[in-house]
This record gives structure tokens, sequence and C-alpha cells, in this order.
């Protein structure tokens, strides 16, 4: 029999079921997928040849500049389906059960990419069957560098596809441009349209004006959400909104100086709702199975805390009540049957 003393912590937390709510498909391609398409791409891209992701960023302005490499890999409906493909095998592989994606739909002149075919692209792949144990959705995202024209033009690819698991819509994209003031109509539209809603939140200093205007909302939850200030905490508190989690993202773009440091535990200590994530996989280096483990060691998380993370998670995907039940019966029936390796 496996117990805890023979089971380590990072096998436990690849094994441990997971939710992802917050990866970025573009963000989340392994190096090993930007090899296959660098090969699948050089001929037409030679400067693809000599293409490497840094190994670290001194600050979060350094992380938007690499997409201009990571675009060129996918430019057409062929390499976002792989990619995308990949991505949702590698996560099934790391222990996610359930997962929701989020892009940007693009496109590309040169290639005669759409929004709606690359749309259509990454959709037809979230939906095929597949052996592995898992269930993916779609947040489709509007940058906030888009037009108010471009942000409605996504919300309707959005009412187009939404019979193919599309769920939600996503404010993102480099903090220190745009506005979602500017934006809003478009998120208003969502919301009419009953699709949930997540914004990329408070990141970064200049980001603190902007919050009263985001909270106004009432988004379904916020990603990073890691400067607060008073009024801000208590309402995202008092409103129990869940925040998506990414510690290593955070570190490495220097928007928070340690794990230690971490926004985290002030959510630990304070019971409030909270979903572990990657943000971008691929570009960070970290599995969601390394996020359990740096969050248990930084923290001092028992495995029984690790599993009531994660379960509690379930709370905050976009779906039913009925989908979210089916949900915590699964993770109830690992956890008896895995039951050694809590001892």
């Amino acid at each position: 029999m496996v117990t805890s003393s023979t089971l380590d912590l990072s096998e436990f937390c690849v094994q441990l079921p997971k939710i992802e709510l917050h990866a970025h498909i573009n963000g989340s391609i392994s190096p090993k997928t930007m090899h296959q398409l660098r090969e699948l791409k050089k001929h037409k891209y030679p400067e693809l040849a000599d293409f490497v992701v840094p190994e670290q960023l001194d600050r979060i302005s350094d992380f938007f500049p690499l997409f201009k490499f990571i675009y060129k890999l996918t430019d057409d409906e062929e390499a976002i389906a792989i990619a995308t493909r990949n991505v949702i095998d590698e996560f099934a592989k790391d222990g996610v059960r359930y997962l929701e994606l989020r892009t940007t739909p693009r496109r590309n002149e040169d290639t005669g990419m759409t929004k709606e075919s690359y749309l259509k692209s990454v959709l037809d792949v979230i939906n095929e069957p597949r052996k592995e144990n898992i269930i993916v959705r779609l947040i489709v995202s509007i940058d906030r560098r888009n037009t108010l024209e471009e942000a409605f033009e996504t919300v309707d690819l959005a009412v187009k596809f939404r019979t193919q698991n599309i769920v939600g819509i996503d404010l993102c994209g480099d903090v220190h441009q745009g506005s979602f003031e500017h934006l809003r109509p478009a998120f208003d539209k969502a919301r009419t349209e009953g699709f949930y809603v997540t914004l990329h939140f408070n990141e970064v200093v200049e980001n603190m004006v902007e919050a009263p205007n985001l909270l106004s909302f009432g988004p379904d939850r916020l990603g990073h959400a890691t400067l607060l200030d008073e009024p801000t905490r208590q309402t995202i508190y008092s409103n129990r909104i869940p925040i998506e989690i990414c510690m290593t993202s955070n570190v490495i773009s220097k928007t928070v100086k340690t794990f230690e440091d971490h926004h985290v535990k002030d959510l630990l200590v304070e019971n409030h709702p909270f979903v572990l994530c990657t943000d971008d996989k691929g570009v960070f280096f970290s599995d969601l199975s390394n996020e359990y483990a740096i969050c248990s060691t930084t923290f001092k998380m028992t495995r029984d805390q690790l599993f009531e993370t994660s379960l509690h998670s379930i709370d905050a995907i976009f779906g039913g009540s009925e989908l979210k039940s089916q949900l915590k019966q699964q993770w109830q029936e690992w956890h008896q049957a895995n039951a050694h390796a809590f001892n």
C-alpha cells in the first residue's frame, strides 16, 4: 500500500484532482509543443529557429512582447488546433479534471485566418471526444487594447458559438493599456446574454484607480487581485468574489516579490474563496500540480488542506449546480479511494 511517506508531495499534487480556471491557451503552450510548431513554421519564419523563451522576466511589461513570437507559431487554424489539443492533454496528464481555457480570437491576413475560424478551430478541439477524464470549457477574452467595436465583435462571436461550450467572457491584456470603462458596454452585453464574466484585476499599482469601476460591474471572478486597498478588499470579501491565484506568474512577472509575500496568504487566513491556477504554464514553466506544491510548501498546508482547496474550487467554476455536484462527488470518491495518501 502506498502511504503518505512514500507518496511525495509533488506526486500527490499530480494525482490530486484539480480545477484550472485561469489558463491562456497561447501562454500555456509547452516547450515541447513550441518545438513541434517551430518545425512546422520554420520554412515560413526562419527567425523562429532561434526562438527561445527567456528564463526570467525583469518586469510584467517584458511578458507581452513574447507573444509576437508565439503568435507566429499559431498563425493559422491547424497550428492553433495543435496547440489547443496539446494544452488540454498536458493539463489532463497533470490531474486537471475540469479546465476553463481562455483565449482572444485573432485574425491573420497572411494565412486567411479570421477571428471566427480561429475560435471555431479552438472549439472543435475542445469538443473532441477524448479518453482522458477531463471536462473542458472556453472563456473568450477581450483585450484591453481592443476598440469597443472589436470588443462587441468578440461578444457576438461568443453568442454565435455559445452552444459549443463557451461559458464566459474575460478582460485581459497589457495591464498598462486601455481601460475597462471604455469597453464596458460590450461586457454589459455579455452579461445580458447570460455569460459569466471574469476580469484581470489590480495586477499593478496603475490599475488600482479603475478598481471601483470593475467591481461595480459585479464580476463572477477576479484574476490575480494582487493589490487591494481597504475599500476594495472589503467589497471583494463581503461579496465573496472568488480570486484566480497564479503564484508563479506573479513572482516571475514581479508583481509579487516572493512566494512568501504572495497575497494568497491573506485569503487563507480570511477563508476567502480562491482557485490556484497557472496563468501561462508554458511561459512560466509551472504546471498546476507545481502551483499546489508551492502553495503547500510556502504556507505549510497539509494534504487535507490541499484537497479542500481543490474541492472548494469547484464552487467557482462557470457551470451550474448539477455539474458542480457531479464534480464534488468525483472528488469525494477520489478522496475515499486514496485515503492512504493522507495518513
